[in-house]
């Protein structure tokens, strides 16, 4: 499933998984086509922290679902990788 949002919490914490250190970034993103307003809770684990801006577009890809009792659907996620906007058009 993809999910592209406006990010509006991100926080990032070291965890030790498998004897391996590794990183947990939360968010908190709103999801614009939803005409409610529906904000998700997104984990996004990797070898490395993502700094992300507030308030920034983000593209992700959903690969499980963490808590699905509460108020907030909770998922987990990878950053879907960016399309470059500079990408040269085809030639006519």
């Amino acid at each position: 499933m993809k999910l592209t949002g406006t990010i509006l919490r991100c926080l990032a914490r070291r965890v030790s998984s498998g004897g391996k250190e590794t990183y947990v970034t939360n968010l908190l993103v709103l999801d614009p086509d939803n005409s409610a307003g529906t904000n998700y809770a997104v984990e996004v684990w990797d070898e490395k922290p993502h700094d992300l801006r507030l308030m920034s577009g983000i593209a992700l890809t959903v690969i499980g679902v963490v808590n699905k009792n509460s108020g907030v659907p909770a998922f987990r996620a990878v950053i879907a990788p960016r399309v470059e906007a500079e990408e040269a058009p085809a030639a006519a």
